[in-house]
């Protein structure tokens, strides 16, 4: 998707409410009607786009999408200067903290875009606008709701499950929380009409084949091998993607594994690379690679040099993978083909199909220029937990949900302060807490 211009996104967010769903207990400060706002196939078409122009917000784009889950685990360390981002760095986050609540207001942004239009787009009547049309926007819709669901849930685990959209000056938005079965549930739902009603294929807009492939993970985390592995290989069997042959290029330009991205460019541009470059080349280094996340490439492995530099700044190593500090284009990869492959490679070991699970997992090592292992019952959760981490290192925040969904969070964590059960979960923002009576925090450490 090239992106919209910074005036047309806020035409949008004025047109749907952007502001509405803030901190969930907050009435929008000007609500209109939605139903005038969307009315035709164009002003439906805006109102999507609206919903990527919030994902693309600054502090998702760093925090909510990468460095915060990134930080608390054994991927990054802090190096910054930020308080609040030090406590995800020393796994000690305390409810006041506002990048943290800035980013879970964040995600309900988003998901109140999509419910606006979940809710409004199917009963618009317009000359302009068929039910195939409507179907496939709605689908986008589905899929993000779900996707912001599911980093809400695989970091706070219980939050609300907010609907219905923020529409007029009064809804009572004092939610309680619901439980992550709840929320995993919804996330199913959405993800099932994305794939039956999103566009064709993959890339910048959400496609069937993102969610597809989100399905693949859900079953995954939820422990429904047979079909996590069912969902990859229809992705697998159906040809539309390649791993790259050189791992470098997936971040140079690369599309034969982009399944879903969230795509930049100057206007609509991001300080990713800002954040994750020293000084030296124009950033602040705010988070850097682990002496872990180095050490557990192997000798050979193409993805260290494509993923961290460790030599051209002395004593400040830095990820790679986003590198435009000038003008913020670089895309967050937030499923690609590799992804797919090792869901399939996990879910067909569980399954005891191990003939599978190799030829997965293999063509993953083989890419990176690494010999072939052999996994077995024995060995199959820690090659492919190391395979992740170093195959996504600085893409997103598996790290941390693999640890914890495989229950090797206290075991890898520990060295780094991590402390279970209570920081299996991050704690709701006090501020969210003292507005909304309904809110009941959360097991987690500092609460």
């Amino acid at each position: 998707m090239k992106k919209i211009l910074k005036s047309f996104a806020v035409l949008t967010a004025s047109l749907l409410l952007l502001q509405g769903c803030a901190d969930l207990d907050i009435a929008p400060r000007n609500a209109v009607p939605t139903a005038t706002a969307i009315n035709n196939l164009a002003s439906a078409r805006a109102a999507v786009l609206g919903a990527y122009s919030e994902m693309q917000d600054g502090t998702l784009a760093f925090d909510g999408w990468l460095s915060n889950a990134q930080m608390f685990s054994d991927e990054m360390i802090h190096t910054g200067t930020f308080p609040t981002r030090l406590e995800f760095g020393q796994l000690n986050v305390f409810p006041a903290n506002t990048t943290m609540g800035a980013v879970f207001s964040d995600f309900y942004d988003v998901i109140n875009i999509c419910n606006n239009i979940i809710e409004v787009l199917p009963g618009v009547v317009d000359a302009t606008l068929s039910d195939a049309d409507k179907n496939a926007l709605l689908g986008e819709a589905h899929f993000m709701r779900a996707f912001c669901y599911w980093y809400l849930t695989n970091n706070w685990t219980d939050v609300p499950l907010v609907l219905t959209p923020t529409v007029e000056v009064g809804d009572n938005l004092n939610v309680p929380v619901n439980t992550r079965a709840e929320i995993m549930t919804q996330i199913k739902m959405d993800l099932d009409f994305a794939e039956a009603n999103a566009p064709a294929g993959g890339g910048d807009r959400v496609g069937a084949d993102a969610a597809t492939a989100m399905l693949a993970r859900w079953y995954l985390f939820n422990g429904d091998n047979a079909n996590a592995l069912a969902k990859a290989e229809e992705l697998i069997d159906g040809g539309a993607y390649a791993l790259e042959a050189d791992y470098a290029s997936i971040f140079a330009g690369g599309t034969s594994e982009r399944i879903f991205y969230l795509s930049f460019n100057s206007i609509d541009a991001n300080s990713n690379a800002f954040f994750y470059f020293p000084s030296a080349k124009g950033g602040r280094l705010s988070t850097s690679p682990s002496s872990k996340l180095i050490e557990a490439y192997e000798v050979g492995d193409a993805r260290l040099a494509a993923s961290i530099d460790s030599s051209s700044v002395p004593g400040e190593p830095h990820l790679i993978k986003y590198s435009d500090v000038a003008a913020g284009t670089d895309p967050i990869y937030f499923i690609r083909y590799a992804e797919v492959l090792l869901i399939a490679a996990e879910a067909a070991a569980a399954e005891g199909d191990f003939t599978k699970a190799n030829d997965f997992y293999n063509q993953v090592r083989t890419r990176a220029g690494l010999a072939e292992n052999t996994l077995d019952a024995s060995n199959y959760v820690d090659l492919i937990l190391q395979e992740r981490f170093v195959e996504f290192a600085g893409e997103g925040s598996n790290r941390l949900w693999d640890l914890r969904r495989t229950g090797k969070a206290q075991t890898e964590l520990a060295p780094f302060g991590y402390d279970g059960p209570c920081d299996d979960v991050w704690p709701l923002p006090q501020r969210d807490l003292d507005r909304n009576p309904n809110l009941v925090q959360n097991g987690c450490c500092n609460c």
